[in-house]
Parts: structure tokens; sequence; C-alpha cells
């Protein structure tokens, strides 16, 4: 089922001359100027659209790309060395800033955008992203098919069967220029690490209701960990100050727990460690972005769509629990021989 759209990309919409072909060719020859526009709360659906840009860029090589996204994950992205700029967008201020928000727009406009593609998740709509595609001037405006009525220049069917994210944004960009385009989920711009901190494993005890593993699944994989001396760090969000205490107070021999870090921070730390253990979570999809080693624990999420791909990761169902001695072995072999092994 299509899912809703917000009455302002429709009225907006009625305003744009259509484009009459499905999709549009890119001349290799010319330069163009492409924006994408993502606008999502969660963390992790930002790094999924690295293999899609990147396999953009390499089919394109004079196509400049500029992203437009919430500005907490703009300095991150600055990672992905094929975007050309990054456009933070300050959507709760807009609302009391009116002018702030015209400033944005009158950026877009005068980028001069070829294409401007609504980079929405295939399942949820972002009718913010719609209208700023929208509204940004471009020559063609690009998305999913969200309602029989056409909202975009192009707009590519969406479909029911269950691939990775990363290949979501893959089949849109590659519907909408009419050719196939694939890429690494990496990012590359990001330095080698040269970290002199001794914890080599991340625990990350985050995750949102009930994708969350126990709070004391993670103390367990800590404490045996630890006893084979392993150094671990462990890591709560904003969102977990609520655990902090009852963490703190628990913290296993030869573990830390990190303090609240800004995202660019956090982002350096994970690139030192040798594995990182985490539920389905943003971290989760940096850290095996930036090629850590990840084992990943699935409790109430789609496993196969979010899986993290770095090599040495696993992903865990634990719709049926798991035990904290599994994961630790995981990541312990994952620090002796950089493999991991069920």
């Amino acid at each position: 089922m299509p899912p809703r759209v917000s009455a302002i990309p429709v009225f907006l919409s009625a305003f744009k001359t259509k484009h009459r072909g499905s999709s549009v060719d890119f001349s290799l020859d010319k330069p163009g100027r492409v924006l994408l526009v993502k606008q999502a709360e969660r963390l992790g659906n930002v790094f999924l659209m690295n293999s899609a840009i990147s396999g953009l860029a390499e089919k394109y090589p004079n196509l400049k790309i500029d992203l437009l996204l919430p500005a907490p994950y703009a300095e991150v992205m600055k990672a992905n060395s094929h975007i050309n700029d990054i456009i933070p967008a300050l959507k709760k201020e807009y609302i009391s800033k009116p002018w702030m928000f015209a400033a944005l727009i009158r950026k877009l406009r005068l980028g001069r955008y070829d294409l401007a593609i609504d980079c929405s998740d295939v399942n949820s709509h972002s009718a913010t992203g719609a209208a700023y595609a929208l509204l940004s001037g471009a020559r063609l405006t690009a998305g999913w098919k969200i309602m029989e009525r056409k909202i975009f220049d192009i707009e590519i069917e969406r479909y029911s069967d269950i691939i990775h994210a990363t290949q979501m944004y893959q089949r849109l960009f590659s519907g909408i220029l009419g050719t196939p385009l694939e890429g690494q989920p990496y990012f590359d711009g990001f330095p080698s690490s040269n970290s002199d901190r001794k914890a080599v494993v991340g625990l990350n005890c985050g995750g949102r209701g009930t994708k969350r593993w126990p709070l004391k699944s993670f103390i367990e994989v800590g404490k045996q960990l630890s006893s084979q001396g392993i150094e671990v760090d462990f890591i709560l969000g904003p969102e977990e100050n609520a655990l902090r205490s009852g963490l703190e107070n628990n913290l296993p021999k030869g573990c830390h727990l990190l303090q609240l870090l800004q995202l660019p921070a956090l982002m350096k730390i994970i690139n030192g460690y040798r594995a990182f253990i985490s539920s389905d979570t943003g971290p989760m999809h940096l850290a095996w972005c930036l090629r850590v080693p990840t084992v990943a624990i699935f409790l109430d999420s789609e496993l196969e769509k979010f899986k993290p791909l770095a090599p040495g990761s696993m992903a865990i169902d634990g719709q049926n629990g798991v035990e904290p001695g599994e994961i630790a072995k995981l990541a312990a072999n994952i620090v002796k021989t950089g493999k991991v092994s069920a």
C-alpha cells in the first residue's frame, strides 16, 4: 500500500511542468549538477546511500553531486569524497525563522541543478524531502512513485521484494538515469586510525525500543572479553542516558564507558576498533561503513535489509534469544584473527 502523502508536495507539483520520459540520460561529455535530498531522522538511513552515490559518481565523472540532509549528519557525510557540496537543513528552525528557509531555497535555486532526487525510503515517504526537491528549481525532479497522481517529473515504481537498503538507493538512481549503477557502500574519505587508545572492541548499548538488546547482556559480553585481556568501550547515545548510571555501577574491569560524543568524534573512535558489537542502530551502520568488522544483533527489524556488509561482519537473528557468550566468542575471534566464525 502506498505511503500517505502530505498535501504540500502534491500542491507544489501542480506548478511544475512534467517531463515526458521515464528516465533521464546525462551526457558523459557534458558536466551536470544533481541535488540529492535526504530527509531522515534516523542516522543509518543516511549512510546507506553511500553505494548509490559512489556508483553515480563513477558512472558520470563530470557530474557534481550535492547532498541536502539534516544538519546533525552533515559533518559525517563529508567522509564520502564523491559529494561536491553538503547542504545542511535545519527543519525545526524554519518554523520560527522562515527567512532561513527562504535563504535555503535561494541557495538551491542558485545551484541550477539539472536534476533533484527525493531519496526517501521506498516504504517511507518524506513530504519534506519531496518539497525540497520540488522547490529546488531543478530542471527535472525525480523519486519513487507514491500515488497515482504524478508528483515528480520522473517516478520509479516501488517494489516489494526484499533487498538490502543500499541496493534500494541504487535501484532508485538506476531507474531514474536508465542505466545500472553499482558502487561501494563504504566511506572513502576518512583517514585510517592512528589512535593509541587501548580499547579494541566497541559495545554500542543503544537501540530504539524493541530493537535494543538488554543492557545486562552487553555487560556480560564486556565481562567475558575483558577476562581474556581484551579492553572494551561501552557506548550510549543521547536517547539512552537513563541507562548510564546503571552501566556505570556494573562496568566490568578493563572496560570503559565513553562520555556522550558528537557524531564526528564518535566516528573517529569507532574507526579505531577492531570489532564493533551493536543492535540494529545508526552507529552499527556507521561502523561497517567504516569497514570495521561488525556483529549486529537483530531483535525486531529486517535483517536482510539492514545487515552489515563490511568484511568480517555478521548479522545475528536474536528474535528467539542469543547468548552473550556467543557474541563474546565472535568478537574475540575477530580481534584475534580478523575473521568472524559462528
